[in-house]
């Protein structure tokens, strides 16, 4: 991707944190500006990494969301306010963040992710962050990004517990979700109707962010792949996930 982009003196002195750093500097920046990233679900993950996202100076960003703002979510989906009560989520979403973020160019579209016909704006995006609250969803994401080689970030929160996957389908060797999840369906487990500790939300959602734009910048210097945290006992596990031999979906061997 080019990386030929030019800053002005707002943009220098608003990003000005993440320049100083080595890892970054200014030609991390423009490739933070260059990029286009997908988030799907604009709940409590996809609230608090949104917003980390565009304060950090993603170029574009694409929100995918059906649902409109209940009063239940308003403990921990950041974005919106009880004014925004009955609004469709992407449109709340997206006057917040362009009030926190102007210069980003945010598409937003009132749907889920789709099995069939998947827009263009997720075709063009180097990373697609999962943040849905159900395994239907989550399975098609994951099928579709292995499928066109697409970086797959996946989040999750249930009472206090957390998860993070960091799926790379650009390397041979990589995981998919469904080699850890392939024997659950849509009835075991769903978090749209879960109990979650409000806080654990924005720190999975913020975990999302760091995860997107290290991607971005290539420094992905861990080769664990998923975390899990539990919020009550402040206890984080980290651990490489290997690929499932016999996955229907990464597998290339046939299961009769």
């Amino acid at each position: 991707m080019s990386n030929q982009v030019n800053f002005s003196e707002k943009e220098m002195m608003k990003y000005s944190r993440n320049i100083m750093l080595s890892d970054i500097g200014v030609e991390g920046q423009k490739l933070l500006k260059n990029s286009t990233v997908t988030i799907i679900g604009v709940g409590g993950l996809g609230c608090a990494c949104s917003q980390y996202l565009v304060a950090s100076g993603i170029g574009n960003l694409n929100l995918f969301d059906p649902d409109q703002v209940d009063l239940s979510n308003l403990q921990r989906q950041i974005l919106f306010r009880e004014e925004d009560l009955n609004a469709f989520k992407v449109d709340a979403a997206v006057t917040s963040l362009l009030r926190l973020n102007p210069d980003v160019n945010i598409k937003k579209f009132r749907q889920s992710f789709e099995k069939n016909g998947v827009p263009d704006e997720i075709k063009k995006s180097q990373i697609v962050i999962d943040c849905s609250d159900n395994f239907e969803t989550r399975k098609a994401i994951n099928k579709y990004c292995f499928e066109t080689k697409k970086s797959l970030i996946s989040g999750a929160c249930i009472g206090w517990q957390g998860q993070i996957f960091i799926l790379r389908f650009s390397c041979e060797d990589s995981p998919c979700y469904e080699c850890l999840f392939e024997d659950i369906e849509e009835e075991d487990l769903s978090c749209r109707e879960s109990s979650i500790f409000s806080p654990l939300a924005g720190l999975i959602g913020t975990y999302l962010a760091i995860e997107a734009i290290k991607n971005i910048l290539e420094l992905n210097y861990s080769k664990d792949n998923f975390i899990e945290i539990n919020s009550l006992n402040n206890e984080i596990k980290k651990r490489k996930i290997t690929k499932n031999s016999f996955c229907k979906i990464c597998s290339n061997k046939k299961i009769s």
